[in-house]
């Protein structure tokens, strides 16, 4: 156990000094090498297995694909797209901004990309609705994190390849905690600003109502193909995961510099190049974790932690719902100071094998700790959607956090249901299994 306090004590050390994630996880795990006197001679085969994983060629994939789809001009019509299915309602803008998060995580994989493009996009339109400054960007920094729920996931395709679990079955797991939290957040933006606003004195026509949704589907049908191609040549055995990323690319270059300029006359708004060295930076950085982390977790293995771990906390409660509740506190803690990634990396191979043991299954436990570091990302201090949003907007964190905390809520009780009802994650990857 006391190697596991060395190596966390130099890491919190060195990333309170603003040294990169990856550097210090990397530094603290030789240096308790060191400490611990085992084998330097593994370190090398350690970062080498890291990456050597032909699922892991998705993450700069995703990444690409997404960088590509939002800058040809699809998240205007996705947005679009939605707004024709309850512009009508009270309330509807915010509740566009939920549903639009949502959907977005299928196009880029990121909580922080998500928050970015949305904000930009919603905020004006939402003050310009009458929504408050503070409460907009409470709004798209607590919905933002819906674009990781919503596979393809790069935090889904660390988790799978670090517990071995299959990567359809990760993504899928969190697809209802993401329904369930944005009903939760579109009732919420109801109750506090919608229920407000003045019933719209246009009268209801049919018609016109499904020409709206016709039109908008026809404008966004380039947006909503990406996600069914993706999930069709999975589930159709016509593609693998990896291979997905691959076609997610050359879909979002022919939708892109192809089809969208010759149907809507719309040209991509970045150059291809720029698009490219964006996602190689947003990749390198995520590969240099998963490289430090492998270093990492062979320490870990090496000095039998997992099973000290897992034979202290069996003294200190045989309940698997007094562990799950320690398993919560701890993670959201965690996912306020540290990236998804890193997080999944470095706790990943102490938590699974304790949840193991305790009888929690590895898809569920999937969905449990992914959620939690989500979470992390709104709760203050060190949040990253919340700093994302507010540097977009012009506030401080302390100006959103009275509107933030009816989402905060909203977000943990869906965690609680989803942690003591483990069908809410694992009915799909069960329906998928068979």
């Amino acid at each position: 156990m006391r190697f596991l306090y060395i190596f966390l004590l130099i890491f919190f050390l060195l990333a309170f000094i603003r040294v990169p994630v990856s550097f210090s996880m990397g530094i603290s795990a030789v240096a308790t090498y060191f400490v611990a006197g085992l084998h330097t001679a593994s370190i090398a085969p350690a970062l080498y297995s890291g990456l050597n994983s032909f699922t892991y060629l998705a993450i700069p994939a995703f990444v690409l694909a997404g960088d590509i789809m939002g800058a040809c001009g699809i998240s205007k019509r996705i947005v679009d797209f939605v707004n024709s299915f309850i512009g009508r309602f009270r309330g509807s803008l915010g509740a566009v901004a939920v549903v639009t998060s949502a959907l977005f995580g299928t196009l880029t994989g990121s909580s922080l990309a998500t928050v970015s493009t949305i904000c930009g996009m919603m905020l004006p339109e939402m003050e310009r609705a009458g929504y408050s400054r503070q409460y907009s960007t409470a709004l798209i920094a607590s919905a933002g994190f819906l674009g990781i729920l919503i596979p393809p996931s790069i935090p889904g395709i660390v988790y799978a390849m670090m517990s071995g679990d299959n990567l359809m079955e990760v993504w899928l797991c969190t697809v209802g905690p993401g329904i369930l939290i944005t009903i939760v957040f579109c009732l919420i933006n109801f109750w506090r600003h919608g229920r407000h606003e003045e019933k719209t004195q246009e009268p209801f026509c049919f018609n016109t109502y499904i020409t709206g949704i016709s039109r908008a589907t026809k404008d966004s049908l380039l947006a909503l193909l990406m996600p069914v191609i993706i999930f069709y040549g999975i589930y159709g055995g016509i593609f693998t995961p990896t291979e997905a990323g691959g076609v997610s690319v050359l879909y979002g270059l022919i939708a892109g510099f192809f089809l969208i300029p010759l149907v809507y006359k719309q040209r991509p708004q970045t150059p291809l190049t720029r698009m490219i060295s964006n996602s190689a930076l947003s990749s390198a950085s995520i590969c240099m974790i998963i490289a430090f982390s492998a270093i990492a977790g062979r320490m870990i293995t090496m000095t039998r932690i997992p099973s000290y771990l897992t034979e202290f906390m069996m003294g200190i409660t045989n309940s698997r719902w007094m562990f799950l509740v320690i398993v919560n506190i701890l993670l959201i803690i965690v996912g306020i100071f540290m990236d998804s990634n890193a997080s999944i990396l470095i706790l990943g191979p102490v938590l699974i094998p304790m949840a193991e043991a305790y009888g929690v299954n590895t898809t569920h436990f999937a969905s449990i700790m992914l959620l939690n570091l989500e979470i992390g990302f709104i709760t203050p201090p060190m949040a990253g959607n919340l700093f994302v949003a507010c540097r977009i907007s012009g506030l401080s964190i302390d100006e959103i956090i009275k509107d933030l905390i009816p989402f905060f809520l909203g977000a943990v009780v869906v965690l609680i249901i989803t942690t003591y009802f483990p069908a809410v994650a694992t009915f799909l990857p069960n329906l998928i299994r068979g």
